[in-house]
């Protein structure tokens, strides 16, 4: 992976980092006409772009993807903006993410995809736009119903489960306040 952000001035990728995480399109717009790289990463390793994503930010998202942003960088928990944007709910955020090309199927360090971080949180509308994007070269992501005892269509199994991991790495980091 290329090294992001090098020896960028710290209060410069905060900058655009915040600016990013509240919605401010005048200090994204500042940090990025200081040629502060679009995917420099601050000490945790979040770019503008997840926090964008994290806090539905569309106007902001938008911008960072016009100004090159990656779709596919992970911050220390494996995390990409996808990630963040199918753990907090923001349907246009993964629409802005998915024409770009983001893959649903990167796995973060708990071994959790994009639409499972929607799933755990009983997104089906997110989990139903991502699969409307199976084209070739990406996944197909089926739910699969529990086989219970009474083995009806049912309500079987996509809650399944469903609050495992719903802590895990990007719930506390990633939420509507972005912070962490």
């Amino acid at each position: 992976m290329p090294s992001i952000a090098g020896d960028t001035d710290p209060e410069l990728i905060a900058l655009l980092v915040d600016g990013a995480r509240y919605g401010d399109m005048e200090d994204v717009d500042a940090a990025l006409a200081q040629g502060i790289p679009v995917d420099s990463k601050d000490a945790m390793g979040r770019t503008a772009l997840h926090m964008a994503c994290a806090n539905g930010h569309s106007e902001v998202l938008s911008r960072l993807l016009e100004a090159g942003a990656l779709t596919e960088v992970q911050n220390e928990q494996g995390n990409t903006p996808l990630h963040w944007a199918c753990l907090n709910g923001h349907k246009e955020a993964v629409r802005l993410l998915m024409d770009k090309g983001a893959s649903a199927a990167v796995l973060n360090e708990a071994g959790r995809t994009p639409v499972d971080e929607a799933l755990t949180r009983d997104f089906m509308e997110i989990f139903e736009l991502i699969n409307s994007y199976n084209t070739a070269g990406s996944i197909s992501v089926e739910v699969q119903e529990g086989e219970g005892e009474e083995g009806d269509e049912g309500e079987g199994g996509e809650g399944d489960g469903a609050g495992e991991g719903s802590a895990g790495p990007g719930a506390a980091e990633g939420g509507a306040s972005g912070s962490g």
